[in-house]
């Protein structure tokens, strides 16, 4: 494999479930971007978003190093399963986890200056599972952090609408399957 190949590898993904969703694409659930109709399709990611992944992962695990050589007590990517009900979970994990608080790291193409709406359902997933403060990072100069702020009625209204789609998955899946 030639170098420039490398990071337009991606090592593949956990095969998907029925019941099991994660936090990442719940904006995506919502939006109707993920339907039960392509959720078991493989999701084609173009060059410039395998590179987008290349430079926020570098940046995460540079920040981890940071982490690691002042000796700060941090969990990277630490996982939480969120029950929705007996037959949903939702998978959460947080990039980095704090005795006292946790991040979600960015790395967008674009500069911001708040949270955009597409990372509130993750946010929220997030804060529900870590139960503290929760920040979400920027990997923008200069580095920037937004604390997220948490809402009863936004969580209620994501697992209503995980629920809405399960349902239509399981509907879909029984006629077809």
């Amino acid at each position: 494999m030639k170098l420039h190949e490398l990071i337009r590898k991606l090592p593949e993904k956990h095969e998907r479930k029925i019941g099991f969703y994660y936090a990442s694409e719940l904006y995506a659930i919502i939006k109707g971007y993920l339907t039960p109709e392509n959720f078991f399709k493989k999701k084609e990611i173009n060059d410039t978003g395998i590179e987008n992944i290349f430079w926020g992962e570098a940046l995460e695990a540079y920040f981890g190093k940071c982490c690691e050589w002042h000796n700060i007590d941090a969990k990277p990517q630490e996982r939480y399963e969120l029950k929705v009900n007996d037959d949903i979970m939702i998978t959460v994990k947080p990039d980095f986890v704090f005795p006292d608080y946790a991040i979600e790291w960015k790395c967008p193409v674009k500069p911001l200056n708040e949270i955009p709406d597409r990372y509130f359902p993750q946010l929220e997933a997030e804060y529900q599972a870590v139960k503290k403060p929760l920040y979400l990072g920027v990997f923008q100069r200069p580095i920037t952090f937004f604390l997220y702020e948490p809402s009863e009625e936004r969580w209620e209204q994501i697992k209503n609408e995980v629920i809405k789609f399960h349902n239509r998955l399981i509907k879909l899946n029984n006629k077809y399957g």
